[in-house]
């Protein structure tokens, strides 16, 4: 699907997104991302610059600016293409430190090496193009710095697996029809996250991207996922 249709998708739903996301996950998804703020790797002593790619509402910089080690300590970018989502995000996030700015993830208005850390909660699945996006994190982290993603993942588990379908094709929609006004928006995650490659093929695309240090760690089950990794040094 071609990116703009996406980002019209998402523009339908934004005052009902974080709403949704709550019944959809049962509110698991707020300790998925406190887990994906814990696995941050920062020096503590220095003013880090942090990009947060697909912010949505601002959830992922919610949670850090919650934790004492940053202590204002930081630049925060936080970037997407819906403007409607972000106004929601201007509300509900109050930071100086913070800049909020319209923009795909496959050319980021940024210079090379810019970047000590690169965020992406449930959005990397959404890109147009994920080689593309991908390259262009690389470009815009510093050498060594750190890419975390949390993305719904593929379950192992035959009988978990098998509940999980009949969940998301069956009541996801419905929900999304009943409390967002938009049934189709939430036929589109759900094949998205069908067609989003595996645990084991993301870590093996990271690896041709110039990242090493790649781990994954599967949250419930593996519905939820967060890969680590960090850009090399020669690159």
């Amino acid at each position: 699907m071609k990116k703009e249709n996406i980002n019209k998708i998402f523009e339908s739903v934004a005052s009902k997104y974080d709403l949704m996301n709550d019944l959809m996950s049962f509110g698991l998804h707020r300790n998925w991302k406190k887990k994906f703020v814990d696995l941050i790797e920062l020096k503590s002593k220095k003013k880090n610059i942090i990009l947060d790619l697909g912010c949505g509402t601002g959830d992922i910089f919610n949670e850090i600016m919650k934790k004492p080690s940053f202590h204002n300590n930081y630049l925060g970018c936080l970037v997407d293409p819906n403007i409607e989502m972000m106004n929601y995000g201007l509300k509900k996030l109050k930071s100086k430190n913070l800049v909020w700015l319209a923009s795909y993830g496959e050319k980021l208005p940024f210079k090379n090496n810019t970047f000590d850390l690169v965020t992406m909660s449930f959005s990397l699945r959404n890109v147009e193009n994920l080689n593309i996006t991908l390259n262009e994190i690389s470009r815009v982290l510093k050498k060594n710095g750190q890419f975390l993603c949390l993305e719904f993942g593929k379950v192992d588990n035959l009988a978990i697996n098998t509940i999980y379908k009949i969940y998301s094709d069956n009541f996801i929609p419905m929900i999304g029809k009943k409390i967002a006004g938009n049934k189709e928006a939430y036929e589109y995650l759900i094949e998205s996250i069908k067609k989003f490659p595996s645990q084991k093929e993301i870590c093996k695309i990271l690896n041709l991207k110039k990242f090493y240090k790649i781990n994954y760690y599967n949250l419930s089950f593996g519905v939820a996922v967060i890969f680590s990794c960090r850009k090399k040094q020669n690159s």
